[in-house]
């Protein structure tokens, strides 16, 4: 039992942790194959359990694939919260915002989001996740009109910025490994720098 200077993890500890990595397994088989293509005999042999254990921590597949993707968004909501909480600038806290997204991503091992996923789910957890994507993108549209207004951003047009950096973002889980020879914050400061400099030469 896992301990650290005498104190020992309580049964509801040891469940997270159990509950934790079957999200992280089930976010990358969902991720390579799609959910539609995975079952839960899959899920729980890379695992290393039987299906029915699996039911002791999750009711069926579409109650693993909405925790996956609330995983997921989990990470933007706490991306934007140290955004508010910091000091700086509106291209400052852009960056800011978008660099941890994309960090707690890679780290966390969220699940790829697609309509397709997300109608697979109840309709109270699709309005659920909507309204939550809806929160993100207005706050990271927020932040690009003001850095326009203090001119730190060219006139861009900011639904389709916005839309375009959630969009790269996302797919990340698509291609991303744990054993990636990247590091998360090396990715995270590349795709920044693509993000706000483009490709393209400049006089």
């Amino acid at each position: 039992m896992a301990s650290w200077n005498g104190a020992i993890a309580s049964r509801e500890e040891i469940r997270e942790i159990k509950r934790r990595a079957a999200l992280r397994v089930a976010a990358r088989i969902f991720n390579e194959k799609g959910y539609h293509a995975t079952s839960l005999d899959e899920i729980a042999d890379e695992i290393g359990v039987t299906k029915t254990a699996l039911y002791y921590y999750f009711k069926n597949k579409e109650q693993l694939l909405y925790e996956c993707l609330k995983l997921t968004y989990d990470c933007g909501q706490n991306a934007r919260r140290e955004c508010e909480a910091m000091e700086g600038s509106a291209v400052e806290k852009l960056r800011h915002l978008y660099r941890r997204f994309m960090e707690n991503l890679m780290e966390e091992r969220g699940a790829y989001t697609t309509m397709a996923n997300i109608r697979a789910l109840t309709e109270e957890q699709q309005a659920e996740l909507r309204e939550r994507r809806m929160c993100f993108d207005g706050y990271s549209r927020m932040l690009l009109e003001k850095a326009i207004e203090d001119g730190t951003v060219r006139p861009v047009d900011v639904r389709l910025t916005s839309s375009f950096f959630l969009g790269s973002v996302n797919w990340i889980l698509r291609w991303h490994s744990e054993n990636d020879a990247m590091a998360p914050a090396e990715i995270s400061d590349h795709f920044l720098d693509l993000f706000m400099l483009g490709i393209v030469q400049r006089g």
